[in-house]
């Protein structure tokens, strides 16, 4: 099974919707009051929890048959999920919320803030 995550910072006065700054950014455009991220730091927090998966390709994680595609720009990060267990699902959304990025769900459209 195939799952996305998009995470990104940004202000609460925001006049766009979430879906289309997941749209914008997946599209590595820039978005006004999204905020920028530090990114070396959220690649190495990617490193050090998933330090067992097999990591060959920048940004491509695999283990006994899950695996994972880190998409990253200064203003987002996307995950894409290929057989995740919700378990290790958690551990990437765990990461990005240390950074204050929360969870947005394309597939349900839902961002998991108390923004909107």
């Amino acid at each position: 099974m195939s799952r996305d995550l998009g995470f990104w910072r940004g202000n609460k006065n925001l006049e766009v919707s979430n879906h289309e700054i997941y749209r914008l950014l997946s599209s590595e455009e820039y978005v006004p009051n999204i905020e920028e991220l530090p990114l070396d730091e959220i690649l190495e927090d990617f490193s050090i929890t998933f330090n067992s998966w097999k990591n060959e390709s920048e940004g491509f994680f695999e283990e006994n048959g899950e695996s994972f595609q880190l998409m990253i720009s200064k203003q987002f990060v996307r995950v894409d999920c290929y057989n995740v267990k919700e378990i290790n699902m958690n551990r990437i959304i765990d990461i990005l919320i240390k950074y204050e990025c929360p969870l947005y769900d394309p597939t349900i459209d839902v961002r998991f803030d108390s923004q909107r």
